[in-house]
């Protein structure tokens, strides 16, 4: 079975690159792809996905706040070029984080810890 997967960075040469990556990675379905963080955090809502590819440093709404936001728990990877920012998705249940550019190695490292969650 297929893990449902929505990506929320506001930079779309980011989500471009999530979505080829994950087409490498047979257990992963990518279903959207978001560049406005607002209408990312609507889409987790519409879109029900097992996984989140977030980005935390967004114009009008952060990664760390649709995080905090977020009712029910998702299994989220963060993947960001803010190093600073590791600790603090981390403590907020992030399942990875994935510093930019990711690879499909990390992202398959990544899905291997939503397994083993």
């Amino acid at each position: 079975m297929k893990l449902r997967a929505i990506a929320i960075d506001d930079d779309p040469t980011a989500t471009l690159i999530i979505k080829r990556l994950s087409e490498r990675i047979p257990e992963l379905e990518l279903v959207s792809t978001y560049n406005d963080p607002i209408r990312g955090a609507a889409g987790i809502i519409l879109d029900q996905p097992d996984v989140i590819f977030l980005d935390v440093e967004m114009p009008e709404l952060s990664g760390i706040d649709i995080m905090k936001a977020l009712v029910k728990p998702k299994k989220i990877i963060v993947i960001s070029g803010n190093e600073t920012t590791r600790q603090a998705v981390m403590d907020l249940n992030a399942v990875s984080f994935i510093a930019k550019p990711p690879t499909v190695g990390a992202l398959q490292e990544a899905m291997e810890q939503i397994k083993a969650s």
